[in-house]
Order: structure tokens, then sequence, then C-alpha cells
């Protein structure tokens, strides 16, 4: 893997020691949409052209697509795009400098069926103008305070469009959704080493005050309170579980307002405080994954130490249309050892590294997380999770897609892949079903609170 350190003026600051506070000038947020994308991207191509200059040329349906709508699959702008190149275990060594220390290790560990189909990269998507408005408010405004566990000064949208530290990106990825609301019903499938599997299905409402389009520039702490996502979730399978609901409150601040969790379980008909969703909570069937790996990393940042290392051209999962394909069976999807590798397309992009290190005096069954981050999108493309000896545990690929019908990416199904055990789980699977629709009416928070929980879990 290379990591890049050349280019454009502000990557020369990556290896620099830069106070979690600071903001950037006027000067410098004068890039966004100059020298840089409007996302804080490298406008430009590399220099074999492999991957291309950024066009902005996609806002909503491309032209001459048919679609349905919010709710119904989505219609793939390159669909017929050609396989440029598969690696293989044969070939890997030509493309050694592309692929991360987690694919490596997913070729080592699965020579006889793991592989990457590269297509060609595309860099399209645009976004609304009031989203591009907030990343240059955001950009002189928001800071990082309570150490690196709380955010203010921002706006909604990419809080650090032109970010100094590791901390930054990683708030970056989780502000960065432009949705405002999602719902539907998607499965959370493991798949151990003999071919067994474990499916939990659910139906999930969530909300993200800081996404509301009508926030107004400027009045952040009018508009946004102090919770950043409301996510409820409720259990249809397996049968032991069914009608258990969990209502999250996430907070901007980790140190001044934790998590709260609330939990309605049929058997006691009671809902009670759920004390321990965070940080390594074991969570979904087969227990590879913890509360804090979804969507790559969310929740409370304070037990690790985070470490911006730069840029990096590697081969990483994008606009993973076909993976969600209606219809597509599970036993097509869920082959061994890994998804199906013929429905997972790979692009090569330009994407920031993060690695994260567990403080000496914390706990967690992580010692060590590299983050890969999409500098286009300020999505978590991959994640590598290393074991308190440094050894490579766990390898997760996470799908992305333009959204339509908000103009801009969203995260997909995620892949989380326990290398010792020989299985994975696919979190947030569609195929069985309608797509997540990322335009419902938004319930407010009461619908969030114990008290409604209470209600829905008795109807």
């Amino acid at each position: 893997m290379r990591i890049i350190l050349n280019g454009i003026g502000v990557l020369a600051a990556f290896l620099t020691v830069v106070p979690v506070q600071a903001k950037v000038s006027a000067e410098e947020a004068s890039q966004l949409g100059g020298t840089l994308t409007p996302m804080g991207a490298e406008p430009a191509g590399n220099a074999d052209g492999s991957i291309p200059a950024y066009t902005g040329a996609m806002f909503g349906l491309p032209a001459g697509l048919k679609y349905d709508g919010p709710g119904t699959p989505y219609p793939d702008p390159y669909a017929d795009d050609p396989v440029l190149h598969t690696i293989t275990p044969d070939n890997r060594t030509q493309h050694a400098q592309f692929l991360s220390p987690g694919l490596e290790a997913m070729f080592t560990a699965y020579p006889d069926s793991f592989r990457i189909q590269v297509y060609p990269t595309h860099r399209d998507g645009r976004y609304p103008d009031y989203y591009y408005k907030r990343l240059k408010y955001n950009a002189v405004n928001a800071e990082l305070y309570n150490g690196e566990d709380g955010i203010r000064g921002f706006t909604g949208a990419v809080a650090f469009p032109i970010p100094r530290t590791g901390a930054e990106v990683v708030w970056n990825t989780r502000t960065t959704p432009p949705n405002y609301t999602m719902g539907g019903i998607y499965s959370d499938i493991a798949v151990f080493s003999n071919g067994a599997r474990s499916e939990r299905r659910s139906t999930i409402v969530s909300e993200y005050p800081y996404a509301n389009p009508e926030n107004k520039l400027g009045d952040e702490e009018a508009e946004l309170g102090i919770w950043a996502a409301h996510v409820l979730t409720k259990v249809h399978k397996p049968v032991r579980d069914k009608g258990k609901i969990t209502s999250i409150f996430e907070p901007y601040d980790y140190i001044t307002h934790a998590r709260e969790a609330w939990q309605y379980v049929p058997g006691s008909r009671r809902v009670r405080r759920a004390p321990t969703v965070g940080y390594d909570t074991p969570d979904g069937p087969g227990g590879f994954v913890t509360v804090d790996d979804t969507l790559g990393f969310n929740g409370a940042m304070d037990r690790f130490t985070w470490t911006l290392v730069g840029k990096s051209e590697l081969y990483v999962p994008f606009h993973n249309y076909k993976f969600d394909e209606a219809g597509l069976s599970h036993d097509q999807l869920l082959t061994p050892f890994h998804a199906n590798p013929d429905y997972i397309r790979y692009e090569k992009r330009r994407v920031w590294v993060v690695e994260a290190n567990l403080r000496k005096e914390s706990r967690h069954i992580y010692g060590k997380r590299r983050f890969y981050v999409d500098e286009d999108s300020w999505n978590i493309v991959m994640t590598e999770n290393y074991d308190g000896r440094g050894e490579l545990w766990k390898v997760v690929l996470i799908n992305s897609i333009y959204e339509y019908n908000i103009q801009g990416y969203v995260n997909r199904a995620m892949m989380f892949h326990e290398l010792r055990a020989g299985g994975y789980i696919i979190s947030r699977l569609v195929n069985d079903g309608d797509p997540l629709d990322y335009t419902v009416a938004p319930k407010g928070p009461s619908y969030y609170s114990s008290t409604n929980v209470r209600k829905l879990g008795r109807r």
C-alpha cells in the first residue's frame, strides 16, 4: 500500500502536530469549489488516468435511467462498464501497491475463492448547493472539544472538509450522510465456516437532525439540539427475539451526553435502559461485530489515539448497485468465507488513511484499527481491526451508492470478515425486499422515547 504525501498543499500538513481545535482560515476554505472540489477532494485525476478528474455531472437521477422512486430498486448508472481486470492470488503481486493489508489478508486466507473485479472509476456524484454552503461554513467554524469526543460550530454536512487530524476525518464520516431520515426492513446474516447461517431481520427508522435541509447557517445550536441521531429497530427474526425494540439516542458530545439506549423485551413486556450499548459490546448474529463497528466506526472515541496517516490510491468497494439487486438469492450472494465476488464492484480511488491505537489505560478487544475513507464521499469504505498483539483479526468492506433522491452518497451493505473463525456477517441486506428509503417523513424525537417504545412494544 502506497501512501501519497504529495499533491495539493494541505497534504503537507498531515504529519505535523496540529491542535485538535484548529480551524482553517477563510482563505483556506476558499479552496472548496476551486483548487479542491466542494467536498474537499482533489479535483484532478491521478498521473496515469486510472483515477479520473472529478466531474460532478450526476445530480439526482441520470438521464435515460428508469426508476420508480424512493423505496424501489435503483438502476445502475454504470451497468455497462467492463471489468478492467480481475485480481487473483496468481497476479496479486502486480497490483500490490493498490491493495490494503486487509485485502492482502483476504487473498492469503481464501486463495481458492477470493478475487477482486476492478471497474472504471467514476467521480460524478454531486450534492445540493445548500450542502456545499454548509461545508464552507463548517470549514471555518467547526471544532472538536472534550478531547475528540464532542463537536460544535457545524451546521450539518461534512464537518471538516479540510481536515488536519485523524479524529477530524473520522468525524467527517459521521457527519457526511446527506439523508435526514431512513427507514425500511433489512437483514443481518452471519455465515459460519461450515456454511451454516444465522439471520436477524429488522425494521429500522432513523433521523439525523443535523442533515435536515431546513437548518440555517450559523444557527446550529438552536437547530440541532444535543442529539445527532435517533435510531429505532424492531426485530422480526429470529423467533426468540421477535418483537424486541431498541431505541438509541446518539449525541454530538459523548463526554457531556453519553449515548442513551432503551430496549423493549417481549418476554418481560417491560422497557429497560440498556447500559452497555457501546464500544466493543458484541452485536448481531455470530458475534462478529462490535457496536462501534457499525458503518466502519461510531460512538465514543476516547479509548483510542487517532493519527492521520495520509492519502493512498487503493482498490475499494464503490458504486455497488449490483450487490443490492432485487431477487438476488442468499444462496447466490452468501458464498463460503466471503460474499460472492461476482457482485462486488471495486474501483481505484483516493482514500484518506486513519489509524487508531488503543490507549494504554483503556480496554477494547481491538488494539489497533485502520480506516480508509473515500475522498469524494467521506464514507468509510474499508477498515482493518487488529487484536492486542498487533495481528490482523477482522477485515471490513463497506459498499456505497449514489442515492438519487437525496443527491448524495450513502453507505450500503457492510461485510465483516473474521479471519480466524473463517466466518463473516453482512449487515443491511435488502435483496429479498425493498431498498431502504432515505426520504421517509421524520417522526420527531418523541417517537424514539422510552414511553413510545413501550407503546410500540405492546401493540
